[in-house]
């Protein structure tokens, strides 16, 4: 099983997440990504404008994992 770990900040702590463990993310309208570490317990939410390294990193992520690596594009789902 591939791996895809990226180190981020947030809320005082640091952690090292293997993103093809996380399964669901959610991108906010706001712009704001957010997931849930695999253990369900800890929610972290990725602003472009705090954490701009690590949403991008995500973002990426993203973008070359199915279904979007052959070139489609994320979009906001408005409720």
């Amino acid at each position: 099983m591939d791996q895809h770990w990226i180190k981020l900040s947030y809320e005082r702590d640091t952690y090292l997440i293997d993103l093809n463990r996380i399964s669901t993310f959610v991108w906010a309208n706001n712009g704001r990504l957010i997931f849930w570490l695999p253990d369900g317990k800890v929610r972290l939410i990725i602003h472009p404008k705090t954490n701009p390294d690590a949403y991008q990193e995500i973002l990426d992520y993203l973008t070359s994992s199915p279904p979007y690596k052959d070139g489609d594009s994320l979009s906001v789902k408005q409720r």
